[in-house]
Parts: structure tokens; sequence; C-alpha cells
């Protein structure tokens, strides 16, 4: 990239050390991450927005992470135009000033561009798994600090010298600055706290999942795409040792690699929380449901269209559990009479298989309840499966002649 020409001093360097420039490379990365993690966005707000016809808390949180990443972007780019990614000795006084301003007002944003994601990853497990008030208000405890301590960083960031204008005002000489290592000692703790965070969400579906009665096909499909949010672990650890790049004298070189996964990590959680919400768009793209089984024309209803909450909410796909509140009363269920989990208050788990199959009769869509062309008593609209217990209850020799009395309880 064009600019003013270098220093003096910087002559007295190898033209390769005058040369290297990681500002291309800076600008490529983080646009193209950025750019993927919105197509993905877009995909989650069509798919609930459009296909499932109501938008919650996580979905707003990615909008507001995303906004967040492309802020990251547009600071990261005005960095590189002033030198970031250059040597800092060949930079001139006017480059040195505007890459540390840029590049230390875009982590602001690039901070938050990974860190909000874990708090809408924490809104859509609480829906999908249903814990229990005590863990639900743990996940929340852990999502809460863990944005805390990386807001912490902002302020060190900005606090480390005062007035805070003087890190890229070479003009103000009066200043006090601390030691840069408290802030990479601090900004490596925010690391390590948001890559547990990171783990902790991606591995705890897992244990849930495989604690259910699920077919295996299933628990290790959700599994993965739950807990993909495991690779951002990864990516905040490698970012994690690069952190002590803030404390070089270099700083417009060895920074590009910091600038660059941040973005990425943001990027990265993003895609993860995405992920999940997706499989009514794979369904409609497939033309049949990811777990199996075919799909009808209106599979997938708007909220406030169906019948299965009462009216006012939409069969909830594969990836939805119940509250447990309504669990008693009506179970999950989804177009194609399947359903994921049942979990009522007792912490009681079913296994519902489909209530009724569905075929065409001269092309028309009929549906033919197998129960029906049984003979059998035909099951009510949310009654995925009829269990029948048979209690055999003995009354003493008085009645032994009448044999024992059997009672059926269907549910």
């Amino acid at each position: 990239m064009a600019g003013p020409p270098p220093p003096p001093e910087a002559f007295n360097f190898a033209p390769e050390y005058i040369e290297a420039n990681k500002g291309p490379a800076i600008i490529a990365v983080i646009c193209t991450v950025t750019a993927l993690e919105t197509i993905f966005c877009l995909m989650r707000l069509y798919t609930r927005g459009i296909i499932l016809g109501r938008l919650r808390l996580d979905d707003y949180l990615i909008i507001i992470s995303v906004l967040f990443g492309w802020s990251a972007v547009v600071f990261g780019v005005m960095a590189v135009h002033s030198g970031n990614g250059r040597h800092f000795l060949t930079l001139t006084t006017e480059q040195k000033s505007g890459a540390i301003l840029w590049t230390i007002v875009g982590f602001c944003p690039g901070i938050m561009s990974f860190g909000i994601p874990k708090l809408a990853v924490i809104s859509l497990l609480e829906r999908l798994l249903n814990p229990s008030r005590v863990h639900r208000i743990i996940l929340w405890c852990i999502g809460v600090l863990c944005i805390l301590s990386l807001l912490g960083c902002v302020v060190v960031l900005f606090a480390q010298c005062t007035p805070a204008s003087s890190q890229w005002d070479f003009s103000i000489t009066d200043k006090k600055c601390f030691d840069k290592w408290i802030l990479v000692n601090y900004a490596i703790y925010a690391g390590v706290a948001s890559a547990c965070t990171d783990l902790y969400l991606a591995v705890y579906p897992a244990f849930v999942l495989f604690n259910l009665q699920l077919p295996l096909r299933k628990k290790l499909a959700l599994s993965a795409a739950l807990g993909i949010g495991s690779i951002a672990t990864v990516i905040a650890i490698y970012k994690t040792t690069r952190l002590p790049n803030l404390a070089s004298d270099d700083f417009s070189y060895d920074t590009s690699d910091l600038v660059m996964w941040t973005c990425i990590e943001g990027s990265t959680i993003i895609i993860a929380s995405c992920i999940p919400v997706l499989q009514p768009l794979v369904d409609r793209v497939l033309g049949r449901r990811f777990f199996g089984s075919s799909l009808g024309p209106r599979s997938y209803k708007k909220y406030g269209t169906g019948r299965s909450d009462g009216g006012g909410g939409m069969y909830p796909s594969d990836m939805e559990m119940s509250n447990s509140r309504s669990a008693k009363r009506r179970p999950p269920r989804d177009p194609n009479g399947l359903t994921f989990l049942d979990e009522t208050k007792a912490g009681s788990e079913e296994s519902i298989l489909r209530q009724e199959q569905t075929a065409k009769n001269g092309g028309n869509g009929t549906s033919l309840h197998s129960a029906e062309s049984r003979g059998a008593p035909r099951v009510g609209p949310h009654e995925g499966i009829v269990r029948t217990d048979v209690v055999s209850v003995s009354y003493g020799a008085a009645h032994d002649h009448d044999g024992p009395e059997t009672w059926k309880k269907g549910f």
C-alpha cells in the first residue's frame, strides 16, 4: 500500500525488513471471515424470521455481534492504511500514531464480537436443553463473568497511560504509564477465561444428549452441531499465545496476527452458534428432514399458526425441547409426528416415536393413521404414543374365583 516515504533511519535496515508488509493479508483475512459470518447470520435470520416466523433473544445477540465484527474490520482497514502490518521503525510519526490509535480502537469491537455470541449460545442451550434453574443461573453467571473479564481488557488497554491519548499522540510528553506486562497478563487471563467458557458451552450439550433416550445417530449429530464451538476454544488458545505482542516495541508489525485472530475467533463462534438453528433451512433445501422422513409442502408453520403451543407457536424442529412446565400438558411435536424430547418436572425423559405415517393416495397427500388402519382407536392430535400400563390387582382368597382384575391406563 502506497504511503509517505519511510523515515531516513529506516534505510539502515535491510530491504527485506523495510518492504515487509502484512497489511494486505490482514485485510484479506478479516474481510473474508467477517463476510462468512455475515452469510451464516443471514441464513439464521431467514430460518428464524421467514421459515419459523419469529426471532429470539439469541438471534438479536448474533446480529449485534456481527455489527461489532464489521466495526472491527473498518478499524482494522484504517489501521492498515496508517501502516499497521509494517515494521514500526519504517513508519513516519503520523503513521505510527494512526497505526496505534486504530489498532487499539479496533480491539474494542473485536473483543465484543467474540464475547456477546457466548450469551447467544447460552440462550440457545437454555431453550434446547432445558436445564434446571440452578444450572441456568450458573450458565448465565459464566457468560456474564466472561463478558466482564473481556470488557476489563478494554479498560486496561486505555487506562495503561494517563492521559490515554498519549499512547498515540507523541506530542504529549507529560504522561504516566504502567508496565505493559500488566495489560498482557490481564489479557492472557481474559483469553483463558474465554477459551474455558467456549469449551464448557461445547462439551455440556454432549453430556446431556448422551444421557437421553435418543438414537445414537441423532446423539452424534446433535452433539456435533451444538459442540462445534470447541473450534473457537482452539482458536482462543492460539490467540492467547499472541497476546505478549501487545508489549512489543515493534507494535505495528507484531500485533498484526493478533488483529487477524481476534476477527477469526469472533467469526468462528458466531458461525458455530448459527449452525444448530439452521436445520429447517437444510430440511427445505434437501426436501426431507435431516434425520429422515420426507417433508410435506407446509412442514414448518410460522409462529402463531400452529396448534402445538395453544395456537401461538410452531412445531419445533428436532433441535427443540419442550419447556418443563408445559411438558406434561402437551409434548412437543414436529409436523411429521416426530419429537426430540419431552422432559417433565420430575426429570423423566420419553423417546417419542412416529405418531402417524403420511402417504400419498392418488397424489392428494392424504394422511393415513396407522392405528386406524388396523382398527385401533385413533390417537389424539397431541399424543405421540399410547402407552398402556397393565396393572394386576389381587383381592385375596375371597375373590380368587374371579381372578385378578386388570386395569388399563392410557397415556
